[in-house]
């Protein structure tokens, strides 16, 4: 049985040269995105420890105006990984 999928047609040659100009367009955005977190990481991790630490001591809205604060046990561990860019 043939599949959809499998009967695409073959693409043009001025189709292949934009795919290959977009992925390199794309290559080279995502790589500046990277830099800029790599950039900002000591400032990121400052945002994660505050806002675990605001979980501790507010707590967050889990209904209307009710509060659950959230023990520092219960807390997820920080990985030792750095943080990945994904797209």
């Amino acid at each position: 049985m043939a599949r959809v999928q499998d009967q695409a047609p073959s693409a043009t040659s001025a189709e292949e040269q934009w795919i290959k100009e977009n992925l390199a367009e794309q290559e080279v955005r995502h790589e500046k995105i990277v830099d800029d977190m790599d950039a900002i990481s000591d400032e990121r991790d400052e945002w994660v420890d505050g806002f675990l630490e605001r979980l501790q001591t507010r707590g967050f809205n889990y209904n209307c105006d009710s509060l659950q604060k959230i023990d520092k046990e219960e807390l997820p561990k920080k990985p030792q990984r750095p943080f990945k860019v994904v797209f």
